[in-house]
Formats: structure tokens, sequence, C-alpha cells
């Protein structure tokens, strides 16, 4: 009796039929999607790759002895694009800004071996490297050390003694908040020239190990005065605090026995019960009978955010004293981009980063509305970032790849209020008087002050014949009045330039083309405009934000009855400005 052969296809050398791999991977994915965990699911995540990684990883596990004194590292690698350094720049001004050395001067950077360090210089030597390291350090007890120089440049050596290599870096340290920090940026090269790859464990717990071990030989271990003096700060705290981790720890499905705290350290159990009693305050913490305490599933979160609230708000304080803008606490709003839906208008009351290593930045605008309200724009292009005193609008924006919402900022006037009321030009007070949907304005704030600046304007126009007495007595300026005044601006504007460049000032026909580089912008009361020249003559067009990765580049448009249509490189990449 003949047996049929029946083959089953499937890879060189397995010994395992297609189907079965197929039924098996069936039976798996659906064991997964009911809850069953992975095995087979690889545990690499890349923090021990790089330079540092023995020391590390060692830190990590908490397998290194070190000093009692603590320091706090925050650390970023900030990704470096060819040819474009002007975010590296960017950072390197802002950590040198005014006001935040102990005499309220600008920060001065320092080095390995020199107190004056040129910025400009160590930016132009990140050319073609592939990133740069960010790192902020602040000890808990900086303001006992003094001069924090020594400090960082000892710790800077031993961490090239980890990193088995000699590193290129500046400093520059701040006084300008509580808790004395610095602010460290490494070049992105080994001294070999390759490439510097810091594994992702040291640069967690690595160099705040060697911070730690450095404060404790500077200082001395801590007393006990001192740790008592720590605890207690963090009992009141409006923020996550270390205590609040311990007590997380020991919690199980919601509930904290008491008696589960470990009672080696009195002041740190007394401490700990403090503690329970300013969670119980927040709504965070119950206790269901002597001893044991049902704790919030979301207490980290909510008292994270709890203290974020509260650095904003001294921030707010902080941007509105500064502008010498008085407004109630009352009026302050964080702006939700999520939740609220009509635009905000208002002026720019101040700016900076939300976190001084990440370039997410925030925005303080005065509103129409008679309030105060603190946006986080995220990253943005310096290049792209408002004044002060600019009037602007913001509203919710697409949702990003992350599915997080995000705002969009658009400059409504980038002069200030004062200068817009006797400018010869279409400004913003004239597009609002023109709208057909009147921007609703309230009688206090910078509402009030808008209101006394549109009748002002009003004023104005109707003395010069801009604008004139309709229906009902109101005083209405036409369309047409502000296109002229916008005309006027933009020759007298023309004029200026062609006078200091020497060069022509074109106005192509239509079908005609030019050609040019854009070199630089000008504003004016009816907006942002773009000089595009060439040896000979130049023009003034719409300035957009897409102009500006076109710098220095020559590009080429054709006239049209709506003004020039450029394209860049080729007629299938168009600029589509008009």
């Amino acid at each position: 009796m003949s047996e049929e052969l029946e083959p089953h296809l499937g890879r060189i050398g397995s010994n395992k039929s297609g189907r079965s791999g197929t039924y098996l991977r069936s039976v798996l994915d659906y064991a997964y999607k009911s809850g069953m965990k992975s095995r087979r699911r690889s545990s690499f995540t890349g923090s021990r790759i790089g330079r540092g990684v023995a020391f590390g990883t060692l830190a990590g596990a908490g397998l290194v002895p070190g000093g009692k004194r603590r320091a706090i590292v925050k650390g970023r690698i900030a990704k470096l694009k060819p040819g474009n350094l002007a975010p590296a720049r960017a950072h390197m001004c802002y950590i040198q800004r005014d006001g935040v050395t102990q005499e309220g001067e600008a920060g001065q950077l320092y080095g390995r071996e020199t107190d004056e360090a040129d910025g400009s210089a160590f930016i132009e030597k990140c050319d073609g490297d592939r990133h740069q390291f960010r790192f902020i350090i602040s000890a808990d007890d900086a303001t006992e050390i003094g001069d924090l120089k020594p400090f960082i440049r000892e710790l800077i050596l031993r961490v090239e003694s980890d990193l088995e290599t000699k590193l290129d870096w500046v400093a520059v340290d701040h006084f300008n908040t509580g808790h004395p920090h610095t602010h460290i940026v490494i070049r992105g090269k080994a001294e070999d020239g390759k490439d510097l790859i810091i594994a992702k464990d040291y640069i967690s717990h690595g160099i705040r190990q060697r911070a730690g071990e450095l404060l404790t030989l500077e200082l001395g271990p801590e007393n006990e005065f001192d740790m008592r003096l720590k605890l207690a700060r963090e009992v009141d705290a409006d923020r996550f605090t270390k205590l609040d981790r311990s007590i997380l720890k020991h919690m199980d499905q919601g509930i904290l026995v008491v008696s589960a705290l470990p009672p080696s350290d009195p002041p740190a159990h007394a401490a700990q019960m403090s503690r329970l009693r300013k969670l119980e305050n927040f709504g965070l913490a119950i206790e269901r009978q002597t001893g044991v305490w049902e704790i919030d599933p979301h207490t980290e979160q909510k008292l994270k955010s709890l203290g974020q609230r509260g650095d904003i708000i001294k921030t707010m304080h902080r941007v509105m004293r500064e502008a010498g803008i008085d407004r109630a606490a009352g009026n302050f709003t964080i702006h939700d981009s999520s939740k609220q839906q009509a635009k905000l208008i208002g002026r720019v009351a101040g700016l900076g980063l939300t976190d001084e290593i990440s370039d997410r930045y925030f925005v303080v605008i005065d509103g129409v509305d008679g309030k105060a309200h603190y946006a986080d724009m995220g990253q943005t292009r310096p290049e792209l970032l408002p004044e002060k005193g600019m009037i602007v609008s913001l509203e919710a924006a697409n949702a990003g790849e992350n599915n997080r919402q995000r705002i969009r900022l658009q400059i409504l006037s980038y002069l200030k209020l004062e200068n817009l009321v006797e400018t010869e030009g279409a400004t913003w007070l004239d597009k609002a008087l023109t709208s057909k949907i009147p921007i609703p304005i309230v009688d206090q704030g910078f509402g009030a002050d808008v209101k006394t600046a549109l009748r002002n304007r009003t004023q104005w126009l109707v003395e010069r014949g801009f604008a004139r007495q309709i229906d009902g007595g109101v005083v209405r300026p036409s369309a047409a009045s502000i296109a002229e005044l916008g005309r006027r601006e933009l020759q007298r504007a023309a004029v200026g330039i062609s006078t200091r460049s020497g060069l022509g000032h074109a106005n192509p026909l239509e079908g005609e083309q030019f050609s040019g580089t854009y070199k630089h912008s000008v504003t004016l009361a009816s907006g942002k405009y773009a000089i595009i020249e060439n040896a000979k003559e130049f023009v003034l067009v719409p300035w957009k934000p897409s102009l500006e990765d076109l710098k220095g580049k020559v590009i080429s448009g054709t006239a049209n009855n709506q003004g020039i249509s450029w394209d860049w490189g080729s007629r299938k990449k168009g600029l589509g400005i008009s």
C-alpha cells in the first residue's frame, strides 16, 4: 500500500511547518491580548551603550557607596542639524542672559582653564557635530560652597575619568533662583574626534553620584540638624517629594499600613507621619482606622501638577513685575488649548524657557479679556518667537503625531500698542475697526488700553480723511482707505531701503521674473516683510516662517496680478508666497 507524501514548505533548516507556526503565533497573540506578558520580548533599552556604562549601571542599582549629600542633575542630548546652529546659539545666549548672577548681571561662561570663555567660538567649533550634551547641576547645599567654579571643574575631571576621554565644555553659574545651579554644555565629540556617546545610565545616575560624592568630600557628611531641616521642608512642600516617594513605595493596592514603614530612622518616620497629615489636607489620603491609610492612586501625578502650577504662578508674578504690569493674582490663568475654544488676543508681557534644558518656551500674554495668560508653546525656533510688547493671538492647533493638543501663536502687530495710534500705515487697530466680527474686549487691564487706543485711532483717521461717519453716527474706516495707508507705508519703507543700500526698488510687471537672495526682513505697522535682493535691485514681499529656511539662498519668482509667486530650486517646489 503506497503512502502519499504531502510536503510542507518552510524555511531551509527549519523542522516547523508554516501552518504550525501560524497557529502557534495566533494562540500567543490571543494570549497576549488577554493579559499574558511575553517572555520573549527583548529587554534591550540602549541604556548600557556608550562611555561610562559600568559606573552608570552600578550607580543606578545603588551599588556605589557615596556621601549623603545630594545633587539634582538634569541632562539632555540636543541634536544639531547640519548647517543650522541657530538653536545652539539661542541656548547659549539664554544661559548668559541678564539677571542670573548674584549682582543681577549677565552670566559669564567659563571653562577648564579660563574664567571668561567665548560662547560664540565654542558654538562655531560645534559646526559639524551631530549633537551636544546639556546639563544642569544643582546641589542641595550649593549656598555653602560659595564659588561654584572649582566644584564644577573637579566634577568634570571625575566625569572625564569615568568616560576615559577629555571633554570640550563651557559652563555658567546661575544665582537667580533660590537654588544656585550651573549650566554645562559639552561638545558631542570625544578626544579622538569620534562622536561622544555617553551611556544613558551614566547620564541618569552616574553624574549625580559623582556630584554627591564631591559635595560630601568638600562639605563633610550632613549633620542631624541639616537632615531634619530638609525633612521639615518636604513635609510642608506643595509638590511631589522624596517623602511621598517613600510612602508610595510601601503602599499595597492603595492601602498603607504604618507598621510597614521602616522604623529604623525615627526622624524620617515622624516626617512621614506628618506628611500623611499634609496629604490628608490635600484630599489625597484618608485614615480609615488607626495606622491604616487609604492613598489616592494618582497622588504622584496630582502632586507634580500642583508643584508645576505653583512654579507657573511664581513665573507669572515675576514676568508681570518685570514688565511693569499690575494685575491681581485672581486674574492669572493657565492657557489650556484642549478646553479653551475662543481665540486669545493680547500683548506679550514676557517669555522664556519652561525648562532651561529642554528648549521649550512659554509666553505670558496680557489679554484683552483683562486676564494674564500663561501658555506653553513647546519647542519653537528662536527666530519665530515674538518680542515683548508685540500683539499676538493664541488658539488651538491640530494635534501632532502624539495626539497632544498644540497651540498656534500668530503675531498680529510687530509694533507696540502705543505706537499704533498715530502711525501712517495699516495697523492692527485698523483691522480691528474694519472687522465684521468684533473682538470681545473688556474695560479692564489691557482691554481698557485697547479700547482707548481704538478711540484715539478713529479720531486720527477722521482728521486725515481715512474714516467717515455712517448711519447711526458710527465712524468706520473703509477697506480702501486702510489699503491706501498700507501702500504708503510700504512705499516709504522701499525708499528708505533704497537710500541705505543703493539698490533700486523693483516692480516687476505681470509675467516677469525676479531672482534674488533673502538676507533680512523689515517690520512695519502692516506686518513683516522679507527683502529679496540681487546686485541691482530688491523687492519687498510678505514674510512667512518658511522663508527662514531659505535665508542666504537664491530664489526666483514670477509676477502675477496678486504679487510674486516664488519657486525654490525648481518649479515643482513652490514657496507659495504671493
